[in-house]
Parts: structure tokens; sequence; C-alpha cells
């Protein structure tokens, strides 16, 4: 079994094929033997909780069994929280660094040492880690919660299908445990179905259960507070409350959560507090796949930081005005205007869009297609102003482009690589200052197209003015190791980079 972890962990791509392969296999085998499950005319039967519960278990068998390690400084940094808040230490105080998983780097050449996600991110996990110190069991257990919530998650979409007797309730629960444990996998430290989870509750109950919910979930993450303008706007208009809604008990149940989650951690240290968990997280390197800060970490159009936090503000602002305005034709989905600001977030991992998608799913179950007329004049409230943002964006972007290359002080002259064929273990990279003050190279970063987040270990160089120096970097281990070619080496001077091609073959 030990190898069979190691394998999944180390061979994503190739696990993600094996899971999509075994709910396919179910899926053929479930709809040759009951072909009128697909049937958008057909009713919920007693076969559709059997599948349910078939699946679930198999998820739930197969996330325990592959829990091996954090997976993630996140679940690592996680449980080093709870160790200092039952020995009597501020979480939020302490120093931290990963011991047993790879490491979040920082653009000065630094790793993540604070812990900075809002405190029910910890305190939901004390059960568990009870558990943990009554038997002796590894800290990285705690991601058996994760497992679980994932479970939740996926029973609460059935039941929300079910009770609007939808035939196609089913498949979310699927889709849903195939993404997690292929995207974002709650076994390996990914903690993400708990806001998931809790979101849900908040925007499906519109009572004190649904304000404690929501209480919860911005509590557990900041990803949250990307959707709390929107479910506000949804719990007041859709009840048709006003400010009659400060009195209800959503509102009240949220307020009375939050304080005693939150205040305690405020007036324990106001200042470590605030700023471990308001932050833009824009003095980390920004990872990810897809997003907006792809097209300037990639080297395509580099920009200065601070444009992409203008950016971010200004899409959730307008979008925000957006589903106020044009609400009632707008109302159930909700979800997709999180899912479009996190697109403009610094670090854009996969969670971070994955997240959404489930609730997409509450959304679609609640949707209403005989939609009003829109009463509004469309030109001057939604036009004008998407107009006039576009303009400015983009005006923006070419000044933020022409500031970071004018201020840019990186040029990558040559790589050599120490080995003649692949793999690649090792670089020495030529790189050429051209300003005149002295330059730290502070990281070093190497992007092959499957992974673009590879961190090298280098050496601490600074170069002179209008100079050149040799900078040696290499591999930490053997799978950050370059097996085929082209790829990238990125140099970085905190948020300035240098980037260049290599390609042995030629």
């Amino acid at each position: 079994m030990y190898n069979s972890r190691e394998s999944i962990l180390s061979n994503p791509v190739q696990s993600a094929i094996v899971s999509i392969s075994f709910f396919s296999v179910v899926a053929i085998i479930i709809i040759a033997i009951y072909p009128e499950i697909l049937s958008p005319q057909r009713k919920m039967e007693r076969i559709d909780d059997f599948v349910v519960i078939i699946a679930t278990l198999t998820f739930l068998f197969i996330g325990l069994s592959l829990i091996n390690s954090f997976g993630t400084d996140n679940m690592e940094y996680t449980y080093e929280a709870l160790n200092n808040f039952f020995q009597g230490k501020n979480p939020y105080e302490m120093v931290y660094g990963p011991h047993t998983v790879q490491p979040t780097y920082t653009l000065s050449g630094g790793v993540a040492s604070n812990f900075i996600y809002p405190p029910f991110s910890f305190i939901v996990y004390i059960p568990i880690y009870l558990l943990i110190k009554a038997f002796n069991l590894p800290g990285y257990v705690l991601n058996a919660e994760n497992v679980i919530f994932a479970v939740i998650l996926g029973l609460l979409l059935y039941k929300i299908g079910k009770e609007k007797d939808d035939p196609f309730a089913l498949f979310p629960v699927i889709f849903l445990y195939i993404i997690t444990a292929v995207s974002i996998p709650p076994f390996y430290g990914v903690p993400i179905v708990i806001a998931s989870t809790f979101l849900a509750l908040s925007y499906v109950k519109k009572n004190y259960l649904g304000g404690i919910s929501l209480a919860l979930a911005i509590s557990f993450s900041q990803l949250s507070w990307l959707a709390f303008p929107f479910l506000l706007i949804y719990r007041i208009r859709s009840d048709n409350v006003g400010k009659q809604f400060l009195r209800s008990s959503y509102f009240l149940s949220f307020l009375i959560t939050l304080s005693i989650i939150n205040i305690p951690f405020l007036a324990w240290n106001p200042v470590r507090f605030i700023g471990n968990i308001i932050t833009l997280n824009t003095q980390l390197i920004p990872v990810g796949q897809i997003g907006l800060t792809v097209i300037s970490y990639s080297g395509l159009y580099p920009m200065e930081p601070w444009f992409f936090t203008i950016v971010f503000g200004v899409v959730a602002i307008f979008l925000t005005y957006l589903y106020y305005q044009l609400f009632d034709y707008l109302k159930e989905i909700i979800w997709l205007f999180p899912l479009i600001i996190s697109w403009f977030l610094w670090r854009t991992l996969t969670e971070y869009f994955f997240m959404w998608i489930p609730l997409i799913f509450t959304s679609l179950f609640r949707t209403q297609y005989k939609l009003p007329t829109i009463k509004l004049n469309f030109k001057k409230k939604i036009v004008l102003p998407l107009l006039i943002i576009f303009v400015f964006l983009a005006s923006l972007s070419v000044y933020a482009h022409e500031s970071y290359v004018a201020s840019n002080p990186l040029k990558i002259d040559e790589v050599y690589t120490l080995q003649n064929t692949p793999p690649y273990t090792a670089l020495i990279i030529k790189v050429q200052n051209t300003k005149n003050e002295p330059v730290n190279i502070t990281l070093v970063r190497v992007s092959i197209p499957n992974n673009l987040n590879m961190v090298w270990n280098s050496t601490e160089t600074v170069i002179p003015p209008n100079s050149s120096a040799l900078v040696f970097a290499y591999a930490s281990n053997s799978l950050e190791a370059i097996n085929s070619t082209p790829f990238t080496v990125q140099v970085y001077s905190e948020y300035y980079f240098a980037t260049y091609t290599v390609n042995s073959t030629q």
C-alpha cells in the first residue's frame, strides 16, 4: 500500500487517469443496467441512493487510505498552530517552517513562515487533533477531516438536488469525488472543501444555521471573503427584508459566531492577527497555471505587482455592482462571480477555482428559467462603466509593463547544463545586472510544460553594478529534475526577474 501511495503522489497525471477511469467504469455499469437514469423526465428512485452510498464509501475508503503525509505546508502549519494553541501560545505570533513538505517561497528568497489563515482554519480540526494526541497518531492524520468534509459536501449536494426532485442530482456527487481526488485531493493537504461546505449551507439556509455557516466559512479561509458581498445581497434581496435583515436570525447568528471565533485572537495580539490574515500574498511567488498573473510571471508581459492588486479590487467592486443591479436576472448564478474574481488573484492555485464548482451545482438545482424582463438602462448602468473600466485597466497595464521593464535590472546571458543529457539537476546561469546599483539574486525558478512552479536551490549571489555573475542552481530532490527540453529558467531579484529558454536539442 505504501508503494501505491508513493506512486499516486509522485505521478499525479497517471493517478488522475486511473481515478477518472474508475468512476467512468462505475458510470458505464450503472447506465448499462439502468439507462433511464439519463432521462431528464424521470423521478428520483432508490437506485440513486444506492449509487451515492457506493460512490461515497468508495471515495471515503480510498481517500483515508491515501493519507500518508501533510501534503502541503498549509496542513503542517495548521497542526503546528494547534500545538501552539494547546500550549497557551498565540498561533499568530509564532514562526513556522515546513519540515516534511515543500515550502511556499517568498520573492525575497525565504519561505512563508507565518500562520496566515483565520482562526477556524485550525479550530475545526480540534476534535481529530485530540484523537491524534490520545492515540499517538501521526500529525498528518488531520487530513482525514478534509476527506470527511468532502463526503459531507457530496451528500449535501445530493440532498439539495433530491429535494428538488432533480433527475441529475446524482451526477454532481460523482463529479465532486472525481475533481477532489484528481485536482484538489483532500487526503493530500487541500482543505478547501471545508469552506465550500459551509458556503453551501449559508446559501441554502436562510435561518440561523445559514448565518452560522457563513461566519464559519469566512473564519476558515480568506477565499470565502470573495463570496461574502454576493451572499449578503442574495439574502437581503431574496427575502425582501431590507433593513430588517440586520435583525434577522441569519445576520445576528452570523455576527455572534464571527465575534466568538475571531475577537479572542484579535484581542490577544491585534497587530499580528490583522497583519497575518489581511494579506494579498504579493510577497509570495505567484503560482498556478491559470489566472491573470500567469501573463506576467511567465515572462510574456511582465507587470508591476501593484497592477494586479488594483485589477483585483476594481473587478471585485464592479462584479458586486453588476450582481446588485441585475439581481433579478443573475440571482442564482451567484457563485460565478467569486469564481471570476479568483482569476485575478496574485496566486491562482487549482483549489481557488475548483472550490466554487460544487457550489455552482447548488445554484443549478435552484435556478428559475422564467426570468423577468430587465428594467434597466443597460447602456448607461452596465456598458458604460464596463467600457470605462476596460480602458482604464488597459492603459494601466501598459504603464505597469513599461515601468517594470524600465526598472528591471536582470538579464540572463546564458544557461549551462551540467549534464549532457536529461535528467538535468544542476545549472550554471550567467546573469547580467544592467543597472548602476548592486543586485541580490533571491530566487531561481525552473519551468517545464507540466510544472510552472519549481524553485531550485541556488547560491547567494550579489551582482555588482553593470556587471555579470554566475549563479549555481540545483534541484533539491529527484522529483524536481528536468527530464526534457525545452525548459525555462527564471532568475529573481525580489519581484524582478529575467527569463531564458533552454533547448539542448539544438
